[in-house]
């Protein structure tokens, strides 16, 4: 049993290192998942009510892939809180007791370390995967909703010369270097494992570079083909009343889309900037998450923005009623038409009809008496 902390130890088991930081990165995380809870179960509301017989399909086909997206962050949560209050406790236990060989064990070899690095490496992957099924489906079905382009057409990725299954090379790649690290991390001792590490942690590192770079190239991509589609139809002199739902569609697609590219950015160089001090929490929650909020982002705020769109269309189609002046010799009310607002001339019409018809009658009664 050693009695002093040794020196290539002490900086992860400093107090901030075994106190702060779990909690801070913990709160963080927990607050994100908060917002993604709520914003879950609106997407989840919004998708089950008030559905059209023609776009059933495909909002079943979204609401599993947001259920799928949620599952894999809320795995992620229980994973990662996991690991970093084991973490923790194995830390603290070595301080107070002064022994750092179970420490290094955790550090080196530990089952349940590799376990857990291995389960956020292949959840980060599966929710990528799943987010960027959706960004195309939905960009796609966006699309068709606006009737400019329909659902047996080329999904847009091919126009431009990709097809989706190249969006999921990178997730392929990474998948691949999680296994290899795994399996390096065994038992570094043995030279072939440590190889093997050695090259899963370079594949994994060009995955964490590719993977943010497709998913904006993706987001770019996807947004600016609808705008481009619509851009063509109005040079034909072809108008919709659904401009500003287009624009929308493409504003959202854009910025909800980058959300993940910019959270892994800022996760890399964090994560790879030489440290002065300690770092108050750790972004990688934030950007493994926001490959998860992103596309249920994206849904909500087009459902958001289609029903503004319905309301504005009942609010055009307000009916008013012409009502004719009430004779003092009758108190029967007669039964009112109804007329939309695109048939207000016509309304106006039969108003001034009835008004002569009304003063000829009253001619009438004067002449009798």
């Amino acid at each position: 049993m050693s009695s002093s902390t040794p020196e290539e130890l002490a900086p992860s088991l400093s107090a901030p290192h075994i106190i702060v930081f779990p909690i801070v990165s913990l709160s963080v995380m927990y607050f994100v998942y908060g917002f993604y809870t709520l914003l879950f179960g609106t997407c989840i509301y919004m998708m089950r009510s008030r559905q059209k017989e023609n776009e059933q399909l495909n909002w079943n086909l979204y609401l599993v892939l947001t259920v799928a997206l949620f599952i894999f962050s809320t795995a992620f949560v229980i994973v990662y809180t996991t690991y970093m209050v084991y973490g923790a406790i194995v830390a603290f236990t070595a301080v107070k007791t002064q022994d750092y060989e179970p420490f290094m064990d955790y550090l080196t070899h530990n089952a349940e370390n590799i376990i857990t690095d291995f389960l956020q490496m292949l959840l980060s992957i599966l929710l990528n995967i799943t987010a960027e099924c959706m960004l195309v489906r939905a960009a796609i079905h966006h699309a068709a909703s606006i009737k400019l382009v329909s659902s047996a057409d080329s999904p847009l990725l091919p126009d431009l010369g990709f097809e989706e299954k190249d969006c999921h090379t990178p997730d392929i790649v990474g998948l691949v270097g999680a296994i290899m690290i795994t399996i390096g991390e065994s038992d570094k001792t043995i030279d072939s494992n440590l190889a093997l590490y050695k090259v899963g942690s370079t594949i994994v590192a060009t995955y964490q570079t590719a993977s943010p770079t497709v998913n904006f190239i993706l987001s770019f991509l996807t947004a600016g083909r609808i705008w481009w589609i619509h851009r063509q139809v109005r040079a034909h002199n072809i108008y919709t009343t659904k401009d500003k739902l287009i624009y929308a569609v493409s504003r959202i697609i854009l910025e909800s889309g980058l959300l993940y590219p910019i959270f892994s950015i800022i996760t890399l160089v964090s994560a790879n900037t030489p440290r002065t001090g300690i770092i108050l929490f750790d972004f990688l929650p934030l950007m493994i998450l926001s490959s998860g909020i992103a596309p249920t982002l994206i849904m909500v705020r087009a459902k958001l923005g289609k029903n503004v769109e319905s309301l504005q269309d009942q609010i055009s189609g307000i009916r008013f009623t012409s009502r004719p002046a009430p004779r003092e010799e009758t108190t029967t009310i007669p039964q009112t038409p109804v007329y939309s607002i695109e048939n207000l001339g016509m309304a106006e019409v039969e108003l001034e009809e009835g008004n002569e018809q009304q003063m000829m009658h009253g001619k009438r009664s004067t002449v009798m008496y």
